[in-house]
């Protein structure tokens, strides 16, 4: 009998473990059964999400409708994305960052499984949205950048082959003219600013495209400087112009044609924007291999917030009816063009002063 009872124990011990190991793996597989439908769930939501991007384009209208989506997936009772540097959660609400490339982003879920469960792949899917945004708006502005240069190109075409050679025909014309009083004065003025702006028109789309051609030679400073500052007088009217360059100012490498250009506009702008009774100056001196003209004014100047723009194309940074917004552009890319640099120099005295700095004659290059 005691052998029977010890046997009895052993198979009911037996059957015990047997019971409650069935019952652990039924356990298991609950839990396994439950992660699954979870993992479903969220793949469910990814592949939506990815769908109603796909079809849909742009990223920020369809945040409210894939917060709609997250709730579903975590059981939640709600659940919102912001773009954001720091989260701003409401009460009730977990939050967990979304690893974005390059941008700061939160989910917010109230209620529900954790939403760090779908945080990665959500975020995949919203970066590649972002990058789609990208690549479409830079292929966007390409196309219109085309479009663009394609206007423009008829545009100066026009005014190259057609406008040009009109207006030059018109001064030549005016300056044929016998009678040189006011009305021939009246007459001349507006002429010879219209020829200046279709010629910087031309020569500025010349720049643009790498086709403007210099022809260096040895400049005399003081001479170019002069002719540039007849034209600026007979441009703008009897303004006092002081030439203070020093006597011994070197020589310059540069094609002289484009230097009383650029000096013309530096002036002819001074001249625009002085008071009356304040003569604009010009100064000179050389060092390190390069000689340096700057030209003076003691008009308006220039706020400080608009000094980075000054040689932007029709950018004009000091207020005034006249002129095109073309003079300061032409000019940096003429100077550039014959190897020198044109800076904008603001003293706190009021004067405002553009420094022309050329390589010397005879300078190696």
């Amino acid at each position: 009998m005691a052998a029977l009872a010890a046997l009895l124990a052993v198979l009911l011990a037996a059957a015990v473990l047997l019971a409650l190991r069935a019952r652990a793996r039924g356990r298991e597989a609950r839990a396994q059964a439950a992660e699954a439908a979870e993992r479903a769930r969220e793949a469910s939501l990814v592949a939506a999400v990815a769908r109603r991007l796909l079809h849909h384009g742009a990223l920020a209208p369809q945040l409210g409708w894939i917060g709609a989506r997250v709730a579903e997936a975590l059981g939640a009772e709600s659940a919102r994305i912001e773009f954001a540097s720091v989260p701003s959660a409401r009460p009730g609400e977990r939050t967990v960052r979304l690893p974005l490339e390059g941008q700061s982003a939160w989910l917010y879920a109230t209620g529900g499984a954790d939403p760090a469960r779908v945080a990665e792949p959500l975020a995949g899917i919203m970066d590649v949205a972002l990058e789609r945004q990208r690549l479409d708006s830079l292929e966007a502005k390409a196309e219109a950048a085309v479009r663009g240069n394609i206007a423009k190109t008829a545009v100066l075409h026009v005014v190259a082959h057609d406008l040009r050679p009109l207006v030059h025909a018109v001064a030549d014309a005016a300056e044929a003219l016998p009678a040189r009083d006011e009305q021939w004065q009246a007459l001349r003025a507006p002429v010879v600013r219209a020829v200046r702006l279709v010629d910087d028109l031309v020569d500025l789309s010349r720049l643009e495209s790498g086709t403007l051609r210099t022809s260096p030679d040895s400049v005399d400073l003081h001479e170019v400087v002069a002719a540039a500052a007849e034209h600026a007088r007979i441009a703008r009217g009897d303004h006092a112009i002081d030439l203070e360059l020093p006597a011994d100012l070197p020589a310059v490498t540069a094609d002289r044609a484009q230097l009383e250009r650029v000096f013309g506009n530096l002036l002819e702008n001074a001249v625009r924007f002085s008071p009356p009774d304040a003569p604009v100056r010009v100064t000179g001196g050389a060092a390190g291999g390069r000689a340096t003209v700057r030209v003076i004014d003691r008009g308006p100047g220039i706020p400080a917030g608009q000094r980075a723009r000054v040689f932007e194309p029709f950018f004009q940074g000091r207020l005034s009816d006249e002129g095109g917004g073309l003079g300061l552009a032409l000019s940096l890319g003429l100077v550039e063009a014959n190897r020198g640099r044109l800076v904008l120099q603001s003293g706190p005295d009021g004067e405002t002063a553009f420094a022309v700095s050329l390589p010397l004659a005879g300078a190696p290059g």
